[in-house]
This record gives C-alpha cells, sequence and structure tokens, in this order.
C-alpha cells in the first residue's frame, strides 16, 4: 500500500490521489477507504479521518474499521459526516 499511497496519511492528499485515478465517489462499497470531514462538510479538503468499509447497511450506513480514534483500532458504525469513498479498483 505504501507505494501505492505514500508513507504518510494527509487524509486530503489522500483523497485527491484516488479522485486523480478516478477512483473517487459517493457510493459505499466494502473494502473502500471511507473518508470522514467531522465538521460535516463535503470537500475533499476539509477531510480529517480514514477508515475501510467493512460492510455496507440497506439503510445506506456503513460498518468501518478506523486506527488513530481513542488510542485504538475499533469497528464503528457510523452514517453522518461521510465526504466520500475512495475505491481500489
Amino acid at each position: 500500500m505504501r507505494a501505492t499511497v505514500g508513507t504518510y496519511a494527509y487524509t486530503p492528499t489522500w483523497a485527491a490521489w484516488f479522485a486523480a485515478k478516478g477512483r473517487w465517489g459517493i457510493k459505499p462499497r466494502r473494502g473502500a477507504i471511507v473518508f470522514y470531514d467531522w465538521a460535516g462538510g463535503k470537500s475533499r479538503a476539509g477531510i480529517d479521518h480514514a477508515g475501510i468499509v467493512e460492510k455496507v447497511y440497506s439503510d445506506g450506513s456503513i460498518s468501518s474499521i478506523e486506527g488513530n480514534s481513542s488510542g485504538r483500532v475499533q469497528r464503528v458504525h457510523r452514517s453522518s459526516s461521510i465526504v466520500g469513498f475512495g475505491y481500489w479498483a
């Protein structure tokens, strides 16, 4: 993964990389990278957190695996603050 997106995970840059490759969208998919803006914005420049989509529910909410929050890796269920998704393929 480091060869693909670099050594550091500055989330706005990572999201821009997906967009430049035509791999950015707003529809959740299992395995995609989910990008959040805790302030509720929809701009990639405002992104401040990311996770990996584990499951997509019928109501559009997702379950994701996230780290760097509360000092641990955890599964979370979210439906808000999502800016978009980066798809690997």
